[in-house]
C-alpha cells in the first residue's frame, strides 16, 4: 500500500484515507446491524471475521494500520523495530484506532519528553493519551448535544422573526466569524514554540488564559492535534462573538484585543517562547491588523519611557534588546562612546534582564555562556560600568590581567635601573596595548611615553 509513497507526506495522506474509509465502513456497520456502543469502541479486531469488530470489519484492516503504526514508531522515535512490534501489538482494537488517530501527536510528545525510549515510556505515554483521548471524544458528544439544542430552540426563534432581520443577522454573524478567523490563521495559529513548550502548549495556554485566567492550564492535559486546537480555538472565540448573555459576549475587536494583551504581558507564557523572533514578528502584524481594521484601537508606542529599560546607570532599547540587538543609550538620549549596537545572544539577553529587575545572576545564568558570550559580555560590563559582570570569568579578563602583571613587572625592572634595549622595546609593547585596550589613560601613557624617551636619550 505504501510503497507508491516517496514521502511523509504522502504516507500519511495514503494512511487516512484509508482510515477515513474504515470510518466509513463503520458507519455503515453502525446504520445496519446496529451493534455498536455509542458509548465507545470494545472491539477486538483480532476475532474472528464472522464476528463484527467495530470500525476494523476484517483482520486485514487491523493489519495493515498496525503495519502502519509499527514502522511510524520505529523510524522516526529511532527505536528497535521489535519493541514497537511488541508495543503495537499488545493493543486492543479500541486502543489501535485511537493510536491511529493521534500517531502524530504520541510521537512529538515523547520526543519533546524524553531521549532515550523504552518500553514503560511508550506504554505510559499511551495510557495518558488513551485517557485524554476519551476526554475529548465526551467532550465532543457534549458540543454536539449544544449544538442540536442550539439548532432546535433556533428553529423556534425563526418562527418568531421576519425573514429579513433573520437573514440579515445571519450575514452580520457570518462576517464576523469570518474576520475573526482570518485574524487567527495570519496569527495565533503561525505561533512558533520550542523544545519543552511547543505551538500546540502555546496556543493551549493563550486560549486557557482567554476563557478563564485563574485556570490557565485548564486545556493543557488533553491531546489534540494542531487542526483540532485550531477548531476548538475557534469555535470558543466564535461562541463568545454570539454569546446571548450581554454582559457575556465581547466584539472582535475585544476579542482581538485580549488576545494581544495575552500575548505581550501573560506570565504564563515563557519570555523564551514570547521574544522567539518570528512570534515578535506577529505579535507586530496583530497590532498592524487592529490600527488597520478601523476599530480605532491604537497601541501607543512611547518615545520615552516605554521603549526603554535601565541597565547600570544607561538604558537599552527594550524591542531591540527582546529581538537579539543591544543599542544602549545614556540619559540624554546619547550613544555611548565606544559601545556601538551589537547583536548579543539569548543568554546574555537573559542576564541583562535579570540587570534590569535587580535580580542576582547566578551560577546557572553563568554557566550556560560559552567563551565568546563571556568575552563579549564581560566587556559590555566594563564599558558600561556594571561592576556585577565583573566578576563573570572571561578570556579576556585574563589576558588584560596578564597585560597588567607584565607591565607592573616591566615597569618595576626600569625603575630599578634595567634599561635594557630589548627590555624598553618590549615594555613600549606592552604599554601601547595597555593604551589600546584602555587599561590607562591618556594622560599617564604619555607620561611614561616621555619617560621612556628621556631613558634612551
Amino acid at each position: 500500500m505504501f510503497h507508491k509513497a516517496s514521502t511523509e507526506a504522502e504516507r500519511q495522506k495514503i494512511f487516512d484515507d484509508y482510515i477515513l474509509s474504515i470510518l466509513k465502513q463503520k458507519q455503515v456497520v453502525k446504520k445496519n446491524k446496529k451493534i455498536i456502543d455509542e458509548q465507545e469502541f470494545s472491539y477486538d479486531p483480532t476475532m474472528n471475521e464472522d464476528k463484527v469488530k467495530g470500525a476494523f470489519n476484517s483482520y486485514v484492516d487491523s493489519l495493515v494500520v498496525k503495519n502502519f503504526l509499527i514502522e511510524q514508531l520505529y523510524t522516526r522515535l529511532k527505536i528497535n523495530k521489535n519493541m514497537a512490534l511488541n508495543f503495537v501489538n499488545k493493543l486492543d482494537g479500541n486502543q489501535v484506532l485511537i493510536l491511529s488517530k493521534v500517531i502524530n501527536e504520541f510521537i512529538q510528545d515523547i520526543q519533546d519528553k524524553y531521549v532515550s525510549i523504552n518500553d514503560y515510556i511508550l506504554k505510559t505515554n499511551f495510557d495518558e493519551l488513551q485517557g485524554n483521548y476519551n476526554v475529548i471524544q465526551q467532550q465532543e458528544k457534549d458540543n454536539e448535544i449544544v449544538k442540536q439544542n442550539q439548532v432546535e430552540q433556533g428553529q423556534v426563534l425563526q418562527e418568531n422573526i421576519p425573514a429579513e432581520e433573520l437573514e440579515e443577522d445571519e450575514e452580520q454573524g457570518t462576517n464576523e466569524e469570518k474576520k475573526m478567523s482570518d485574524f487567527l490563521k495570519q496569527t495565533i495559529f503561525k505561533l512558533e514554540g520550542v523544545r519543552n513548550f511547543s505551538n500546540i502548549d502555546f496556543k493551549k495556554t493563550i486560549l486557557g488564559v482567554f476563557l478563564d485566567e485563574e485556570r490557565p492550564n485548564a486545556l493543557k492535559p488533553l491531546k489534540m492535534s494542531n487542526k483540532t486546537l485550531n477548531e476548538l480555538f475557534e469555535e470558543e472565540l466564535f461562541m463568545v462573538l454570539r454569546n446571548a448573555d450581554e454582559n457575556e459576549r465581547k466584539s472582535i475587536q475585544e476579542i482581538q484585543q485580549r488576545l494581544i494583551q495575552i500575548l505581550r504581558s501573560s506570565k504564563f507564557i515563557p519570555d523564551e517562547v514570547r521574544t522567539k523572533n518570528k512570534n515578535l514578528k506577529i505579535l507586530s502584524v496583530m497590532e498592524g491588523l487592529m490600527v488597520g481594521s478601523g476599530y480605532g484601537i491604537q497601541f501607543p508606542v512611547s518615545k520615552n519611557q516605554d521603549e526603554y529599560i535601565s541597565i547600570g546607570k544607561y538604558k537599552a532599547h527594550k524591542t531591540k534588546l527582546m529581538g537579539g540587538k543591544l543599542q544602549m543609550r545614556s540619559n540624554n538620549n546619547n550613544q555611548i562612546h565606544n559601545l556601538k549596537s551589537q547583536n548579543i545572544t539569548k543568554n546574555i539577553r537573559d542576564i541583562l534582564l535579570k540587570l534590569n529587575k535587580d535580580e542576582t545572576i547566578n551560577f546557572s545564568d553563568v554557566d550556560k555562556l560559552n567563551t565568546d558570550e563571556k568575552d563579549q559580555l564581560y566587556m559590555i560590563g566594563k564599558k558600561l560600568h556594571i561592576t556585577q559582570l565583573f566578576d563573570i570569568p572571561s578570556t579576556l579578563k585574563s589576558q588584560e590581567d596578564k597585560l597588567k602583571d607584565e607591565f607592573q613587572l616591566l615597569r618595576g625592572s626600569l625603575i630599578a635601573g634595567n634599561n635594557n634595549p630589548d627590555l624598553l622595546r618590549k615594555f613600549k609593547i606592552v604599554l601601547l596595548k595597555m593604551k589600546n585596550k584602555k587599561l590607562i589613560s591618556l594622560q599617564e601613557y604619555n607620561e611614561v611615553l616621555n619617560i621612556l624617551l628621556e631613558m634612551e636619550i
